[in-house]
Parts: structure tokens; C-alpha cells; sequence
């Protein structure tokens, strides 16, 4: 499977486990995570790399909670 393929395919996982709080796009190499709320804006960078995830960057260094620890326990398959 090619990166952009992998990153779709990942990128609609997570929406199915994130949504409606946290929504992901994916791009060339990386997937984009964002808030889907009015109050804190948080967004988070998917660096992925041979079919896998290398890196997650906070873009904003947000307060960390429940959803940030639910995306980081489904992507610890991905790594």
C-alpha cells in the first residue's frame, strides 16, 4: 500500500473513533486532527512514514485530555 493510500485509510479510521469530537484529514505525509468545538482550539499532525506512524506534533501545545488519550492509544497499533 503506498503512503497516501495509508494515510486515507488511517485518516478514516480515526474519524470512525474520534468523531464528532476530533476530526482528521490526510495529506501526503501527514494527517491533520483538529477539534470539532468552539471553546480550545486544538490540533494535532500524524507524521506518518513507510505505512506507519513516526511522529504526533501538538500544533498548538493544547491541554491534553480524553480525546488526545483516546488517538494515542488507537494509534499505538500504527506505529
Amino acid at each position: 500500500m503506498n503512503q497516501i493510500a495509508f494515510n486515507q485509510q488511517l485518516s478514516d479510521k480515526l474519524n470512525e473513533v474520534l468523531n464528532p469530537t476530533l476530526y482528521s484529514t490526510p495529506g501526503k505525509g501527514e494527517i491533520t486532527v483538529v477539534a470539532n468545538e468552539k471553546d480550545d482550539l486544538r490540533e494535532y499532525r500524524i507524521i506518518t512514514e513507510g505505512n506507519k506512524v513516526v511522529k504526533v506534533e501538538d500544533a498548538y501545545d493544547a491541554k491534553h485530555d480524553a480525546d488526545y488519550d483516546k488517538m494515542m492509544d488507537f494509534l499505538k497499533d500504527y506505529r
